[in-house]
């Protein structure tokens, strides 16, 4: 039923009572409040410190400040480490992540420690995006870390996203960006404070959410409540045909969502792309009444028009589907995968040329043929331009941003690879570059998926068009790289490159 599932971390995945409760009562003494009663302090587990110090004890909010200072003394030291998983919790998260969901943390506790908590349970691979709040204070809000996550994953259509939480405080937040609520009673809420919220679906023990979560028939229907019915669910009720049924229509809909997305962004580039070269032309044709001089080559007033169609269809498609790209990077960066990533570039580019010279596949594309007499004739400062930036831009905000992005929520990532790929050639509109600039989109979208980065994947993008436009289109011996000991070569270096990058980028995320 849903792709995409974010998990609160206390008390829904792990049972942190013992070292926030503590750590807590830590802070407290230094205050000259002494608590005995370790039950009474567990209300602090879920909400952000800062304000249930003020809350609970009437702190003001620099004595919260202080307090939560204190509290951090001991709890990064123990109190992180004072905590087990919930029984079935591994087992869950594992069959989850093999089923190919998309995994996700969104907790108020700094982000930090959820990453120490994560690898000490041995369960930070299961996710793909942990977000937690920041030890100065900001992004403490429920509905501020999940609107973070929910950027992290790229994931546009809400439908597809569920927030696991155990708080009234998760399920508000999940209501106020808009995804569905799954309430955990096993947690910390006090009686009734779930309900309270009104979410979508309740369950009671883990068993009850791997239900809902896989569509699997629980052993005991009754572990599986809907907060509507206020109470368990009658044991003839059909439960998983039931929510089976709501989840193939939500899955509907996010194919053709997706779809919709691939064909709009694409038309749309297309379309203003093809705007701006008819306005440069007419814009010639003006010019030439008063300088017939500089109207006379029509090879650069084309290339022109070109230019400012990429840099308008960039713009355009940015301005609609912004919020779904991953600009900047959303995993941890290893700079050392960089470099087998910009070898993969230049070498598969100068491999998958030769290939096609090899096979003559030119022979067979007249559109091609036309297309690189073109390229030849540009100048060098505008190749550089249109080719080494403005290319690569265009086309990956509209082919990796858009295209991959929506393929993978509305499929997985592998579906999304080849798909994205194959569109990326078709777009070309000739045999020869839907080959070349089919397997290189497949490559530039593998990239997108292992660094989170439109900037890596336009960088990749740029370096093999520039390998290309100045070793084979300006270099006078270009044809040597064509050869077939150069192209195997290329090709197997390739290969290599790739394997680097995919380990010291993964190695990287550990």
């Amino acid at each position: 039923m849903f792709s995409y599932i974010l998990f609160d971390l206390d008390g829904t995945i792990s049972d942190p009572r013992e070292g926030i409760t503590k750590s807590v009562q830590y802070a407290l003494e230094s205050f000259g409040i002494y608590e005995t009663d370790l039950k009474k302090l567990e209300p602090f587990i879920g909400p952000p410190l800062r304000d249930s110090f003020m809350e609970f004890y009437g702190f003001t909010p620099e004595q919260a400040e202080t307090a939560v200072a204190k509290y951090r003394e001991r709890f990064s030291v123990t109190g992180k480490y004072e905590n087990v998983l919930y029984p079935g919790m591994r087992e869950l998260l594992q069959e989850l992540k093999s089923s190919g969901l998309h995994l996700g943390i969104a907790s108020s506790k700094p982000a930090v420690f959820v990453e120490d908590i994560l690898n000490y349970f041995g369960i930070r691979p299961y996710f793909e995006v942990v977000v937690g709040s920041e030890l100065d204070g900001t992004r403490e809000k429920k509905e501020e870390v999940l609107m973070e996550a929910l950027r992290r994953f790229g994931a546009a259509d809400r439908d597809s996203v569920v927030l696991v939480g155990d708080r009234k405080y998760d399920m508000e937040g999940a209501k106020q960006v808009g995804i569905h609520q799954i309430g955990v009673t096993y947690g910390f809420a006090a009686p009734g404070e779930l309900l309270e919220t009104d979410p979508q679906i309740v369950v009671r023990d883990v068993s009850g959410l791997r239900q809902v979560l896989l569509g699997y028939r629980a052993p005991q229907p009754q572990n599986v409540y809907d907060a509507r019915y206020r109470g368990p669910l009658p044991k003839d009720t059909d439960y998983v045909s039931r929510y089976r049924s709501t989840a193939s229509s939500v899955k509907e809909r996010r194919i053709l969502g997706a779809a919709g997305n691939c064909a709009g962004a694409m038309a749309l580039y297309y379309v203003v792309g093809l705007a701006a070269v008819a306005a440069v032309l007419f814009l010639r044709v003006i010019w030439g009444n008063f300088w017939p001089e500089m109207a006379e080559n029509e090879t650069f007033w084309l290339h022109l028009g070109n230019a400012a169609g990429m840099i308008l269809g960039c713009v355009c498609c940015l301005g609609v589907w912004h919020k779904q790209i991953q600009i900047k990077p959303v995993k941890k960066l290893d700079r050392l995968s960089l470099l087998p990533m910009l070898i993969l570039s230049a070498s598969l580019a100068l491999g998958m040329n030769g290939v096609l010279s090899i096979v003559e596949l030119y022979r067979f594309s007249p559109a091609f043929q036309e297309i690189s007499e073109f390229q030849v004739h540009t100048p060098i400062w505008l190749g550089i331009l249109e080719f080494g930036v403005l290319a690569p831009l265009g086309e990956e905000v509209v082919f990796r941003g858009v295209v991959y992005g929506q393929l993978k929520r509305a499929s997985n990532v592998p579906v999304a690879l080849v798909l994205s790929a194959l569109l990326f050639g078709l777009y070309h509109g000739n045999l020869v570059q839907f080959v070349y600039a089919g397997t290189l989109g497949l490559a530039m979208a593998l990239v997108y998926e292992v660094y989170g980065s439109l900037l890596l994947s336009v960088l990749f993008h740029a370096v093999a068009n520039l390998t290309v436009y100045f070793l084979l289109d300006l270099l006078p011996i270009g044809s040597v790289f064509l050869l077939p000991f150069c192209c195997v070569a290329f090709l197997a270096m390739s290969l290599v490159s790739l394997i680097l990058m995919v380990v010291w980028q993964r190695q990287k995320q550990k």
